[in-house]
């Protein structure tokens, strides 16, 4: 690892589970990024495909997505940043009347064996309530995380937990769930190449510090 540069490592957040395939016209332009503005770029994977459909693991109906993933470092270090790149979709399956709406996705890390928790931050989506059928919301978190500190131990696991909220009335049925692959655009016509990103977390990681 070169001393005065970071180590960039890809954590990919892997999903365990039945997934269940959306197409992707019908997200009918229900597509939001924490990134506004300029857009942060960091070491995550990419792909150019033109798929036309997105596939999501989620819970049961109307339960809220809740997966505890672990990394295992290595190597022991420090964390000084991280960037995170996680896809949820939100799905109406069935409304009569009322509505139901993708609230947050919830991020927090904790050391394995400990009380430690290292990060946990709620990142709203700012999507409106929906009210159709069939609706889809696919929220999108792009953000960097600054001045982590967050030391690591060869062996010592990080427990990475994802949480999905959905807010909605009694006459809503809705799912939601991670998107392991997804897309980053609206295409305007079907079958267009566009670029796809990955759900997980890059780690920059310094060399060797005293734990």
């Amino acid at each position: 690892m070169d001393e005065d540069y970071p180590e960039a490592v890809w954590v990919p957040l892997i999903p365990v589970g039945t997934f269940v395939r959306h197409a992707l016209a019908d997200l009918n332009g229900h597509l939001r990024s924490t990134q506004t503005g300029k857009i942060g770029i960091d070491r995550c994977p990419q792909t150019i495909t033109n798929i036309d459909s997105l596939a999501v693991l989620s819970a049961a109906n109307d339960t809220d997505f809740d997966q505890t993933y672990q990394w295992v470092p290595e190597a022991s270090g420090k964390i000084d940043k991280f960037f995170v790149n996680i896809a949820g979709l939100m799905h109406i399956d069935s409304i009569d009347g009322g509505s139901g709406q993708f609230q947050s996705i919830r991020l927090t890390i904790t050391r394995e064996g400990g009380d430690d928790l290292l990060f946990d931050q709620a990142y709203m989506s700012g999507i409106a309530a929906r009210t159709g059928d069939e609706d889809l919301d696919l929220f999108i978190v792009q953000e960097p995380v600054w001045g982590a500190d967050m030391k690591i131990r060869a062996g010592n696991p990080l427990n990475i937990r994802v949480r999905m909220t959905v807010a909605q009335t009694a006459t809503v049925v809705t799912d939601v769930g991670l998107v392991p692959f997804f897309t980053q655009q609206i295409g305007s016509t079907t079958g267009e190449v566009m670029f796809w990103g990955h759900s997980g977390i890059m780690w920059y990681i310094s060399r060797d510090q005293p734990f």
